[in-house]
This record gives C-alpha cells, structure tokens and sequence, in this order.
C-alpha cells in the first residue's frame, strides 16, 4: 500500500516537475525572442538596447535609449509592486525641447479631476473645449497658451490621451506608461507612434523664435 502511495506521490512530482520545466523553456525562448525584437529594432534607428535577464519569478527587463528629432528618446521596462502582486510596465521619456515651455505641467483629466469640476475645483483651462475636457492643467503661461492653441499640438496631445492611461508633462519632460510589453515590432511601432507624432509637432526653437516674431520684417521672412 505504502508503495503505491509512493508511486502515485513520485509521479505527481514528476509531472509537476515537467509542466515547470516546459513552462520554464516556453519563456525562455519568449524572452530571447523579445530580446531580438527590440535588439533589431534599437538597431535599425541607430539607438542603443539593454538588457537585464529575470529570474524563475520575474522576467527581465530591456531598455532602449536614442532620439528622435534630434532629442533623447527611452523605453524601457519595469517590475511594480503593489502588496503582494507585481506586474511590469513599459515607460517611455522623452525630452520636448527648448521650444516646450518648462513651468507648464501636463496630465490627463482623471475622473477625480471631472468630479472636482461639479464641486467648483477646476484646473486652468486655454479655451480649447477638447483639449480642456482631456487633459489636466497648470501652471499655463502666455507662451504655453500661445503653443497649445496653435493648433500643431491639438491632436497630437488628444493621441497622447488615447494611447497612455498615464502620462506626465513636466519641466519639458515627457513620461508615459503602460501596463503591457511590446512583444513585436508592430506593437512597439503601434506604442511610440503617439509620442514620436507629438515630438515632430513641436517647433524647432527657430522655427518658434520666426512665430512669436510679429516685425514686418519676420513676416516678410
């Protein structure tokens, strides 16, 4: 009787040992595949790739560091613990430039925002209906307005929306998340395409000087 039990116990750790072997090479090989992909893909736009391997718990994390119009551009990922459950998110930075007004913080309109606004606490708003109704403001400056309004910035900043849950604008700095890992170069492709949309948006600081220039002979230029 002993036997058997023994058999039976020997045999439900073996198969427990061969599904974690087989789930074990399954993420191997879907790692070392994901390496690939954003190893390619930093390759192909001349920017530099990461990586740091995970453990039997957790999957590691890459890192993209390059630019994009002229300015620095990073993905990378990371673990977040939250009690006793984690999970991994992709962050993207970029810097906005000279030409982005740094005082001016940028966020999207939570609904703890929009219930504010039933009670009388409202953000500053720039007379946009759409971009008021999206996006959490302060600290907007002439200039700031100026640049908002001017409509370059208009459907960049509602895709910005869109594609990231959370993000932040400040000090010319910006910071998206998402909770997911591009898995192929479509996806990856797919999650920057906001981000690099709004950073070919903003004028250059010369092309920003030639706006806010109202002389006849700028005008003329």
């Amino acid at each position: 009787m002993f036997s058997i039990q023994a058999k039976i116990f020997a045999t439900f750790i073996g198969v427990g040992l061969a599904i974690a072997a087989l789930i074990g090479a399954y993420r191997w090989r879907s790692w070392k595949r994901q390496i690939k992909m954003w190893e390619d893909f930093a390759a192909s736009r001349g920017w530099r790739f990461e990586s740091q391997p995970g453990s039997l718990s957790y999957i590691g994390t890459l890192r993209l560091d390059g630019e994009h119009a002229g300015r620095s551009f990073t993905v990378e990922t990371e673990h977040r613990t939250s009690g006793k459950r984690s999970h991994i998110v992709t962050l993207i930075r970029h810097d906005l430039g000279a030409s982005f007004p740094r005082e001016v913080s940028i966020r999207p309109e939570k609904l703890a925002n929009k219930l504010g606004k039933l009670f009388g606490v409202r953000d500053e708003e720039i007379g946009d209906t759409q971009l008021d109704a999206a996006l959490n403001l302060k600290n907007v400056t002439p200039r700031a307005r100026d640049l908002l309004l001017g409509g370059r910035l208009h459907r960049p900043l509602l895709n910005i929306v869109r594609g990231f849950e959370t993000f932040t604008i400040e000090d010319g700095k910006l910071t998206a998340e998402v909770m997911d890992v591009p898995r192929t170069t479509i996806e990856l492709y797919t999650l920057l395409a906001p981000v690099r949309e709004l950073a070919d948006a903003i004028p250059s600081p010369h092309d920003a000087s030639r706006e806010n220039d109202t002389t006849p002979e700028a005008a003329g230029a």
